[in-house]
């Protein structure tokens, strides 16, 4: 009996302990496989894959945008240079006037009257002087009786000349063609000399006037085209025809006038708008705007693949925008620069770069 029960407890034991060491096997066996499988997933991991193109710059006409206002070319104020009533104004406000158009007349009064009794005395002073010219030649007036009548026969021709510009002032003409803006007198009206008659504006050509910094002033040229968009969408193209060689005390800026053909005078003074000044061309890239990001450390920027096909980070400057994009600076051609997928990658990380033109067959 004895014996049977230590036969029974060993053979018990003995299963035990091969049932053990059966699942301790097996859970070696499958800790193994299990990192195998694992190390081997982590060797097949792919790379991220990015699509990139290939950076040409291209050449790009910058401009200088400006604030700007219109102005006319052109403007006087015609004043009275003598003294009389008004008797005829024939020119009307807004309308255009030629070169030597009557703007007003005034009554010439008793200056006809004058005028004939100088002219009468230049007949007497010239009979005079030929006279004594006469008797000095043979020796009955002396030189000075000679001179004497000399001087007063060029005193009368000079009281004549006098009474006819005195008449001639009677009449305002227009020194060139323009508009009549404002006229100051009605017929009736009488003026003294420097009384405002009328003022006349040149609006052909009229001139979009605007102010550079001096960062950019030594960058626009005299006889340069430009152009200036109006609030109402209309564009008038000219060239700039003066630059300030002194800045505005106040603004530091200098005037820059440009002038602008307008031979119908549908532009008008006082107008605002928008100058566009050439600066000299530079080499940039432009890019769509969705490839721009952000660094850590708040800059703008792209991403790149190099040559080892390593993401890097590129600073870049914005020069402007257009219908194409925006223009930036700060990148060189040749570089691969992340199109698609750029949102997904670091700079540092090693990445399978695609090229679009062999994406897109293009």
């Amino acid at each position: 009996m004895r014996s049977s029960i230590i036969i029974a407890g060993t053979l018990a034991i003995g299963a035990t302990a091969w049932i053990l060491s059966g699942q301790l096997g097996n859970s070696d066996k499958s800790a193994t496989a299990n990192g195998s499988e694992v190390a081997e997933r982590k060797a097949e991991k792919p790379l991220a894959a990015v699509r990139v193109r290939v950076l040409q710059a291209r050449v790009k006409q910058d401009e200088l945008i400006v604030n700007g206002r219109t102005e006319e070319s052109r403007k006087v104020i015609l004043r009275a240079e003598t003294a009389g009533p008004i008797i005829n104004v024939p020119a009307m406000e807004g309308s255009i006037v030629e070169t030597d158009d009557v703007i007003a007349r005034q009554s010439v009064e008793d200056r006809n009257a004058l005028l004939s009794e100088a002219t009468a005395l230049v007949k007497q002073r010239e009979i005079e002087y030929r006279a004594a010219t006469q008797l000095a030649k043979k020796g009955f007036r002396s030189d000075t009786k000679l001179a004497e009548a000399r001087a007063q026969l060029d005193a009368a021709r000079a009281k004549t000349k006098s009474i006819r510009i005195d008449i001639s002032r009677t009449t305002t003409e227009a020194p060139f063609r323009g508009i009549l803006e404002t006229r100051y007198v009605e017929k009736g009206d009488y003026v003294k000399a420097g009384d405002n008659i009328a003022s006349i504006v040149d609006l052909d050509p009229v001139l979009a006037v605007g102010s550079a910094s001096e960062r950019n002033i030594g960058s626009i040229k005299i006889s340069e085209p430009g152009k200036v968009t109006f609030i109402d969408g209309n564009v008038a193209e000219g060239r700039i025809r003066f630059i300030a060689s002194v800045a505005d005390p106040d603004t530091r800026s200098f005037r820059i006038e440009l002038e602008v053909p307008n031979p119908d005078h549908r532009i008008r003074s006082g107008l605002t708008g928008k100058l566009a000044l050439p600066l000299p061309p530079v080499r940039a890239h432009v890019l769509s705007p969705a490839v721009l990001t952000l660094s850590d450390d708040g800059r703008i920027g792209v991403r790149i693949v190099d040559a080892e096909d390593i993401v890097r980070f590129k600073p870049v400057s914005i020069l402007s925008e257009s219908p194409e994009g925006i223009w930036v600076s700060g990148l060189a051609d040749g570089q691969r620069l992340i199109t698609i997928g750029h949102e997904y990658v670091r700079a540092g990380q090693k990445v399978r770069a695609v090229d679009e033109a062999a994406v897109t067959g293009s």
